[in-house]
């Protein structure tokens, strides 16, 4: 099985002679400058590099701890509870358990973006960490699409630009731009991890980096390990390419090991627990439903062309059966998953398909478009796509109001702001939603009210009132119903709003 052209074979449709030459080169060489330019000023102005909730905070923390090279923290005491009435699990924060046995905290977060993320504030520090790890992993992602549109799909420019452009624009792909989250970094090594597998038909040793970004990209997240099967396609029948593909995994798969048996005591395993439960076939008629309501919207109607892609199979058979494979496993996979149907964004674990999807797609747009005979038409109709698609993004992203992620993850450090400011050091947080920034950034120690039971937290509570140690609640709007309402621990006086947080406190 072989595709039509050879892998760095540029494609040969007249459309890439238009325009043509050193003016071709230049005009690209602006573009990307003036785009990239432009995508740095936007991912700098309404991003966010908080520990926030608890994906943000959870990376945040593991990420701190890597850097102090410890695995886990003890828990923030208090004094004066009685360990037979009181139990260290109603004091852990959002991205943490509690070690059975030591009885400290220890991360529950695959550790690939915190190292992203350590890396990034030793240089930027932490409130730059996440945009520099975000903006050079958009980067990544858009590089890395427009090349395997050329070298694999056989993309002409204009088609290429198109496919790149959907993407930079599709609402779920900017929602995880902006904020400290690890799917479009999951996104980038795994089109490295293909990227570099595909060119390792030209040269072998390219099998060596095709290993080492699947390696990260596992240590980003568990489920990338799929990303094997495409790869497989791709590395053939070649075992040398299979001895250099698995010896540039191996150092990751070592520190994978090496982290779960200080962390977990185990090997194979992972921070998240048992999963099984939220893995079940009920799932998915629901979740298929799910996926294809929001596909097309998220990435337009445009991307339903991928359907044409076994059309193309006999043309470009490899490139045509990376796609279906990537999207058949990935895809599949979490049909399985609870929460993938839960709302539009969680189709981020899916994410990491969403460049193939529309290479795909414009790959049979591009065979479509081959029926005209000029090639300044084609490149035209290829603008006209994409000025309508992005145009229709562009609504989408404002009636999703993605932007407000910015201002919804600065809430929470001002909180913790406020509170460091304002709250004596002797005070106690009774917390949920902003547990994990209160883990990050203060020195209180908490108390967990949705893992608390009534008698467990009236006794805490009647300590606290012993040692005159003020109890404070900062809660989202959800929260309030939880805590103040139910008048958990008694009465509940506001004394701050700081963005949609309020503060309370437990009356004395």
């Amino acid at each position: 099985m072989d595709d039509s052209a050879a892998p760095d074979a540029r494609p040969s449709s007249p459309t890439a002679d238009v325009p043509s030459g050193r003016s071709r080169v230049m005009l690209l060489v602006v573009t990307l400058g003036l785009v990239t330019a432009g995508a740095l000023w936007f991912l700098f102005t309404h991003g966010a590099s908080y520990a926030s909730g608890s994906d943000a905070s959870g990376y945040f923390n593991s990420a701190r701890l890597l850097g102090e090279g410890r695995v886990s923290t003890p828990v923030k005491t208090i004094v004066g509870l009685d360990p037979a009435m009181w139990s260290f699990y109603y004091q852990q924060p959002l991205g943490f358990s509690v070690h059975p046995q030591t009885k400290e905290l220890i991360p529950t977060y695959p550790i690939g973006l915190p190292w992203h993320l350590l890396l990034a504030a030793k240089l930027v520090g932490w409130n730059k960490a996440a945009l520099l790890v975000n903006a050079l992993a958009v980067f990544a992602t858009a590089l890395l699409t427009m090349w395997l549109g050329r070298r694999m799909c056989g993309l002409d420019w204009a088609w290429t630009t198109v496919a790149v452009a959907l993407l930079m624009v599709c609402p779920l792909f900017v929602f995880f731009s902006l904020q400290p989250m690890s799917d479009v970094l999951a996104t980038s090594w795994t089109l490295l991890a293909l990227a570099a597998a595909w060119q390792s038909r030209v040269a072998r040793p390219w099998s060596l980096l095709a290993g080492a970004a699947v390696g990260i990209a596992v240590l980003v997240r568990p489920t990338n390990i799929l990303v094997v099967v495409p790869i497989g396609v791709l590395l053939g029948l070649d075992w040398r390419r299979w001895l250099l593909f698995g010896a540039g995994g191996v150092p990751f798969a070592m520190v994978q090991a090496f982290y779960n048996l200080q962390v977990f005591e185990q090997i194979l395993t992972t921070g998240y627990g048992d999963v099984g439960p939220l893995l079940q076939t009920e799932f998915v008629p629901h979740n298929a439903l799910h996926f294809a309501q929001w596909i097309p919207q998220l990435l337009t109607p445009l991307v339903l062309l991928v359907l044409g892609l076994p059309w193309l199979l006999r043309s470009k058979p490899r490139a045509v059966l990376v796609i279906c494979l990537w999207g058949i496993v990935l895809v599949g996979f979490y049909a399985f998953y609870y929460h993938s149907g839960e709302t539009w964004w969680y189709l981020r674990f899916i994410l990491p398909v969403f460049p193939w999807l529309l290479l795909g797609a414009v790959m049979v747009a591009q065979r479509l478009s081959a029926r005209l005979t000029s090639a300044r038409w084609r490149v035209a109709l290829a603008a006209v796509f994409a000025f309508l698609a992005v145009n229709y993004q562009t609504g989408l992203n404002r009636h999703l109001d993605v932007l407000a992620v910015g201002p919804n993850e600065k809430a929470y450090y001002h909180a913790a702001n406020w509170l460091k400011a304002h709250v004596p050091d002797n005070a106690i947080m009774v917390a949920m939603q902003t547990s994990g920034t209160l883990q990050f950034y203060t020195e209180f120690p908490l108390v967990r009210y949705d893992l608390t039971d009534a008698a467990s937290f009236a006794h805490f509570a009647a300590v606290a009132r012993q040692q005159h140690r003020p109890v404070i609640a900062p809660l989202f709007p959800f929260e309030i119903d939880r805590v103040v309402t139910a008048r958990l621990g008694g009465d509940w006086k506001q004394i701050a709003t700081v963005h949609h947080i309020t503060i309370w406190q437990l009356n004395p």
